[in-house]
């Protein structure tokens, strides 16, 4: 069976526009008609329960990730279906209720979707290993967690998150230098180590006065912000950095210097210049708020069930 993508890892909690176009990219793949079903070869097992090669192959595909890509996201992907697998259990133990009325939405809309392209939905769905009842099994999974999140998560409470993260959602802009030394993101350890160890020296100099920030990001840092002495301009929590950046850079005093951070694109030193405060109040990004909150229980609760679960995971087969 094919599994949506219901993870909580990013703002979208499963909209159909997005499934619809994923599920139109997959409509749309040369030789998927005729494409033999995917080997129901057992790759892990959550508390006894399977997750074949076949979920893991139609999960690559929804994502996008092309055949010779796919061994190098093997365990990302096999990750994130384990999680899914391990909070479909903690929905079922609360017997979480599927909210019907937005699942019928939802199934109607990618009905439309695929119907709009002149295809038949009852063969499209068939072509992809799914019945119609077990497309809204995997709809639903997301509609139940954004649904268990909503009951128990109080008004007072989300008041008491947006007031402790005020500065990640009102607006607020920070102003920053930054220093990058690059790093492939398949590079080795020892690599990876040396850049950080380089980065810190550089560090030390900066917090000794040898060299001021400005100074050090045009000489060392690899970025092409390296111009204008690593000069970022103002930028908001969201949208503008990776999201450890953004935090690092957030939770530092003007003038403030970060420790060595590391990132998919390689070590970083941050230092915040300036800040502007912004004006949003909770009702003006509510939804912003409950999304980033849904995604940290969502986290919280994945990291307590694998303290318990029983998981299993399958060597991938030889090439």
């Amino acid at each position: 069976m094919i599994e949506l993508d219901w993870s909580i890892d990013r703002k979208e909690t499963l909209v159909l526009t997005r499934y619809g176009m994923a599920f139109g990219m997959l409509i749309g793949l040369t030789g998927l008609a005729a494409a033999a079903p995917p080997p129901a070869v057992t790759v892990a097992t959550v508390d006894g329960d399977k997750i074949t090669q076949a979920d893991l192959d139609a999960e690559c595909l929804i994502r996008r990730i092309p055949p010779e890509e796919q061994a190098a996201h093997r365990d990302a992907v096999l990750k994130d279906l384990i999680d899914r697998r391990l909070i479909a259990a903690f929905l079922d133990d609360r017997k979480a209720p599927v909210p019907e009325s937005e699942l019928t939405a939802q199934v109607e809309l990618l009905k439309r979707a695929v119907e709009d392209n002149s295809d038949s939905f009852a063969e499209v769905i068939a072509k992809l290993g799914l019945t119609e009842q077990s497309l809204k099994a995997a709809l639903a999974q997301p509609l139940r967690w954004k649904a268990y999140v909503r009951r128990t998560v109080t008004d007072q409470q989300l008041r008491d998150y947006f007031e402790i993260h005020r500065a990640e959602f009102d607006g607020t802009q920070v102003r920053a230098r930054q220093i990058v030394l690059s790093v492939p993101a398949t590079a080795a350890d020892a690599d990876w180590e040396a850049a950080a160890t380089r980065l810190e020296e550089i560090r030390q100099s900066i917090l000794n006065k040898s060299v001021s920030f400005e100074d050090a990001a045009r000489q060392y840092s690899t970025s092409p912000s390296a111009k204008q002495g690593g000069d970022l301009g103002f930028f908001a929590f969201r949208g503008r950095l990776p999201p450890v950046l953004s935090s690092a850079a957030f939770a530092l005093p003007p003038d403030g210097i970060s420790e060595v951070i590391r990132s998919p694109f390689g070590v970083h030193l941050l230092q915040v210049t300036d800040r502007k405060p912004g004006d949003y109040s909770l009702e003006d990004v509510r939804e912003e708020v409950w999304d980033q909150r849904t995604r940290e229980i969502w986290n919280e609760q994945v990291a307590a069930a694998r303290q318990t679960a029983r998981i299993n995971v399958e060597a991938p087969a030889p090439n």
